[in-house]
């Protein structure tokens, strides 16, 4: 008899007040303990309570993640011109869906069985974006700063957004590739044992396989047939330097593409300013006056503009 698989879903993207289409478990050591018979109501206050007893997730089965997928794509479809929601309320159920998809993608590799989501996801967030220049600040506020590679991705997806908007990417296009390959370009660390990439003191080869993580996006992706040129370029050059001392290839500045220069310095912004394990955590200001005194790792043109999007957008 086949075992039966089951997905974990984030509770906060499920439609509140409206019948499940299928039913919701719990996980207790091993085994899943049915928790929600299919057509019962779902609501907030039942995400309050379980998140009161410490339980991030409820599971479905894998059978039902199409079905899933499907309802959460339509009610994202309702999100943006929404009259029952306020602006705020808007932008935490956008950075949720993203979160949801987020995670999924950044933990398997799985972008395959994904990229209707994702991209609906990209696209929910960048018209949103669009939309005012309170909702790059109100993402902001619900981002995540502390050390996980979804938090990571989705920031990294959303400063990149923000920063090709302002540097007069008009065309919608750009600005999906520019956010996916923001969301995706660590992906490459899926391939890299977990004990190194938390390792402190890092000897030379050790180092040097931890620098490989971009070309082991490049393969994720290729592997999950995305062939666009612009975004494996920008996910391969996202740790290139304008002054050749990045890896994995040393390419100086008039060999980096641009979204490769927008990945650098959003990338690096973010972590300098993220909860990490050996480092200090950088304010906004501070991160930003560290990448000045650093200017030759970057296209001066574009870090001029980061660093007037962050000043205008956030209390120093």
């Amino acid at each position: 008899m086949e075992k039966i698989k089951y997905v974990p879903i984030i509770m906060e993207s499920l439609v509140f007040g409206k019948n499940s289409a299928y039913p919701l478990y719990m996980k207790s050591g091993d085994n899943y303990i049915l928790y929600r018979s299919k057509a019962l109501i779902f609501s907030k206050s039942d995400t309050l309570r379980l998140k009161n007893s410490g339980i991030k997730y409820l599971y479905i089965k894998e059978e039902d993640k199409d079905r899933y997928d499907s309802d959460i794509l339509e009610h994202v479809k309702t999100i943006i011109n929404s009259e029952d929601l306020d602006f705020e309320e808007r932008t935490v159920k956008i950075y949720t869906y993203s979160k949801v998809y987020a995670e999924y993608v950044i933990t398997t590799g799985d972008l395959k069985n994904n990229r209707e989501g994702i991209k609906k996801s990209i696209e929910t967030t960048m018209e949103y974006l669009l939309m005012s220049e309170f909702a790059f600040m109100n993402l902001l506020n619900l981002s995540d700063h502390d050390y996980n590679e979804i938090g990571h991705g989705i920031n990294v997806s959303i400063y990149a957004m923000a920063l090709a908007n302002r540097l007069g990417f008009s065309n919608k296009i750009s600005l999906y590739e520019i956010g996916l390959a923001g969301l995706i370009h660590d992906i490459g660390k899926l391939k890299i044992s977990k004990e190194l990439l938390s390792k402190r003191d890092l000897i030379e080869s050790e180092l040097y396989e931890i620098q490989k993580h971009p070309l082991h996006s490049k393969e994720i992706l290729i592997e999950n047939n995305i062939d666009n040129s612009r975004i494996i370029n920008g996910v391969l050059e996202h740790h290139e330097s304008s002054d050749g001392s990045g890896y994995p290839f040393g390419k100086l500045e008039e060999h980096i593409s641009t979204y490769g220069k927008i990945l650098e310095i959003v990338n690096e912004f973010d972590t300098l300013t993220r909860n990490r394990p050996y480092s200090i955590k950088l304010n906004t200001k501070d991160a930003l006056i560290h990448m000045e005194q650093n200017h030759g790792l970057y296209n001066n043109a574009f870090l001029r503009e980061f660093s007037r999007l962050m000043s205008k957008n956030i209390l120093l």
